[in-house]
């Protein structure tokens, strides 16, 4: 006679192959960024990256900012070397959870420093990994919320939603000091301002709009349908995230004039968008599924070259060619 714990032993024993079977089948599916595959990229050799960043590019140099979790790490786009920051944990993963917390990275204008989330911390942060947090009591630092960099008459100033959801500009070297450049009291995780400090772009939960600086009005709506993840250039244009995820929309920040889009490479999705500190060159990752390939963008022509896999990557472009 079988007893009912015997029974359970010989079920559980029965059941391991079939788990294993089941494990092997995922791994077989997932790739190393940790996502489910349609396609299986190789990732891109330095030689690979270095030559089409500089035919991209007109061989200017370039590096981007991007995390690992829980590391984060700068990749040379001019030599293809990349190399952990030192000194820093961040969070995220895949999931929609997950990945709200993950650090959202934003290069200064120079390229020397760069702004990004932990744990409900603001940092600031070289590429040595000396940090410091940059808090002051107005500022909303939860998950899916984004920090940029601004910088206007040689002062920096952190762009990002206020508690009482406003889009506020934060002082790096006085956090105490606050400037609000939108108080219509509706943002919801995602703001930013362009690059020539003019016009506000913000997301209120539903719609996209943009807006000038100062103002309490919420502006013109430029989204239509399901809506997210705006973004802001340094030549008073924004874009936004439509669904599915295949473009995104670029619009006049000025007068809402629709100006074309940014569409994905072929058989990818595009997922947070961000403008480099040039306005012709962007970054973003695949989408929103979990996987994680970058790519670095030409937005004039929709150029574009893999850089392999990580979350949230930012850009910074360097003015002059690397052999001049």
């Amino acid at each position: 006679m079988i007893t009912a714990k015997k029974f359970f032993m010989i079920a559980g024993f029965l059941a391991v192959p079939g788990l294993l079977v089941l494990f092997l089948l995922y791994m077989h599916y997932y790739n190393g960024c940790g996502a489910k595959e349609t396609q299986l990229i190789p990732p891109p050799s330095a030689k690979e990256m270095v030559k089409g960043w500089a035919d991209l590019s007109g061989n200017r140099k370039g590096k981007v900012v991007f995390a690992r979790p829980p590391k984060m790490f700068v990749l040379d786009l001019s030599t293809g070397i990349e190399k952990e920051v030192p000194n820093v944990i961040v969070a995220g993963a895949p999931g929609r959870r997950l990945r709200g917390k993950s650090p959202r990275p934003s290069w200064a204008p120079d390229g020397k420093h760069f702004v990004y989330r932990y744990n409900n911390n603001i940092y600031v942060c070289d590429e040595a990994g000396n940090k410091q947090i940059i808090a002051n009591e107005q500022m909303d630092c939860g998950d899916e919320t984004r920090w940029s960099w601004f910088r206007r008459d040689n002062t920096d100033w952190l762009v990002g939603p206020s508690e009482d959801r406003n889009v506020i500009l934060v002082k790096v070297s006085a956090p105490s000091v606050v400037k609000v450049a939108y108080s219509g009291g509706d943002v919801k995780w995602h703001c930013e301002l362009t690059g020539t400090g003019k016009y506000v772009v913000f997301f209120d939960g539903s719609n996209v709009y943009v807006t000038s600086y100062g103002s309490s009005s919420k502006g013109i709506k430029i989204s239509k349908g399901q809506s997210c993840r705006p973004c802001a250039s340094p030549d008073d244009r924004a874009a936004w995230l439509p669904a599915p995820h295949v473009k995104y929309h670029i619009y006049n920040a000025a007068n809402g004039q629709f100006l074309g889009d940014l569409n994905a490479p072929p058989g990818e999705e595009v997922y947070r968008l961000n403008w480099s500190n040039d306005p012709d060159f962007a970054v973003h990752m695949f989408g929103s599924r979990g996987n994680t390939r970058m790519y670095v963008r030409k937005v004039s022509t929709g150029g574009y070259v893999y850089i392999g896999c990580g979350w949230d990557p930012d850009l910074w472009v360097g003015g002059k060619p690397v052999n001049q």
